[in-house]
């Protein structure tokens, strides 16, 4: 027995097909869209994120007013400002701090209750925040990084803190009066303490040059990174 499609029914199946195709290439290009717009930050010294910001608080989090895929906002409690524009000190009186919806969008989970160190910009009208900016709970700071958030990182903004790993080969002489080279970031060797961003404070020194204001832990970290170093060396073939 012959089975026979009428036109029309042929146009039926035809037109399902196109459907059935046409929602796969969606599907495909939104993948790929969500793949390519994932959040990208360049990585910035403690000191630089502090120097560039609208606003550095001390805030714990009292509870997330809205979220969706667009946005989140979160209500705050400030307990210190170490810094405010204008523009901020007004916005946030509200206590409200508006994110994007979606880490894919470099926006920021907040856990209720949780005490925050944040660095944020103000962006059209709103206090905003976002995964490019510092924000770390406040007990995770070494005591060097909570005294250059209150003061001493803002002492030194005239100076700029350049990321140098060992692979990039930095122009040392060009750069020494006006910045201080990153030389111990995660991009050098993410297995050793970055020393320069826990305790380091680049500032102007006697001299007018810029370079690295240390205390003693800043000594004791980098003599242990030494020895860190030393024994990876050791046990390569």
């Amino acid at each position: 027995m012959k089975l026979t499609v009428s036109p029309a029914g042929q146009d039926k199946m035809a037109k399902r097909l196109l459907a059935h195709v046409s929602l796969c290439v969606i599907l495909l290009v939104a993948v790929s869209v969500n793949m390519a717009s994932a959040c990208s930050c360049m990585m910035s010294h403690p000191q630089t994120h502090a120097c560039r910001a609208d606003f550095v608080i001390v805030a714990r989090v009292k509870k997330v007013l809205v979220r969706d895929l667009m946005s989140r906002v979160y209500k705050v409690k400030i307990k210190r400002e170490f810094k405010m524009s204008e523009k901020a000190s007004v916005l946030l009186k509200s206590g409200r701090l508006v994110t994007a919806g979606t880490s894919s969008m470099c926006g920021v989970d907040l856990r209720p209750e949780e005490t925050y160190l944040i660095t944020g910009k103000v962006v059209a009208g709103q206090a905003s925040i976002n995964l490019c900016n510092y924000i770390t709970p406040w007990t995770d700071l070494t005591v060097r990084q909570k005294k250059g958030f209150r003061l001493l990182y803002r002492q030194g903004c005239l100076c700029e803190i350049t990321d140098c790993p060992w692979w990039r080969r930095c122009p040392k002489e060009s750069l020494m009066a006006e910045s201080c080279l990153w030389e111990t970031s995660i991009n050098s060797d993410s297995s050793l303490p970055d020393c320069q961003a826990n305790h380091g404070i680049c500032m102007k020194t006697p001299s007018g040059n810029c370079g690295w204001s240390t205390d003693k832990k800043y000594r004791e970290c980098m003599k242990n990174r030494r020895r860190i170093r030393d024994e990876k060396l050791r046990k390569e073939p």
